[in-house]
């Protein structure tokens, strides 16, 4: 089981209430930004009303319970300003998958850099061994992120997924980081 809040001096994360305020501030956030989110996030388009948010908060705190997925609001200076996710648990395999999304005024400050940040930490302190991250080919903003993290870039997995909302095949990039990664880095750094 991961943490419930995880933080540090810049931002904090921690699983979201399953209420109906924390399912507006979603909503108000993902329906502000829903031009930008589009193209790469096709949830958003089932995403109408808090009732959308609402439902989506119950059912990640019911696999929160199953240890299915991890979904963690970002606040800035107490503020909530996005979602981190812990997705595709593979306990048995030690890996996991990372996803995310902010709200286009944060973007562009380090802040999903470093929340990406906080989860890596805490899913190798919990024995994970492999963390995977998929971005859409067109979306450099997102596979920046990765990237400046030190993830590896493993290819492009063509055709991926379908969007709806683009009514196209969408080709992602993967990347992941190893445990052994960062045992290498801080061998390297002594």
């Amino acid at each position: 089981m991961l943490k419930e809040i995880i933080e540090d001096a810049k931002i904090t994360l921690k699983r979201p209430e399953t209420d109906f305020k924390m399912a507006e501030a979603i909503f108000f956030c993902v329906n502000k930004c829903r031009e930008t989110f589009l193209p790469w996030l096709g949830w958003v388009k089932y995403t109408n009303s808090p009732n959308d948010s609402l439902d989506f908060l119950k059912t990640v705190d019911s696999d929160w319970n199953e240890n299915k997925q991890f979904v963690y609001a970002v606040y800035f200076q107490e503020v909530f300003i996005g979602l981190i996710s812990v997705l595709n648990v593979a306990w048995k395999h030690k890996r996991a998958e990372i996803g995310y999304w902010l709200d286009s005024d944060y973007t562009g400050k380090g802040l999903m850099s470093e929340a990406v940040s906080l989860i890596e930490k805490e899913l190798f302190a919990n024995d994970f061994n492999r963390i995977v991250i998929h971005t859409d080919v067109l979306n450099t903003k997102s596979a920046k992120i990765p990237q400046r993290l030190g993830y590896v870039h493993e290819g492009i997995l063509r055709q991926e997924v379908y969007s709806e909302p683009n009514n196209r095949f969408r080709d992602l990039n993967i990347f992941s980081k190893l445990k052994s990664d960062i045992e290498s880095d801080n061998l390297e750094n002594k």
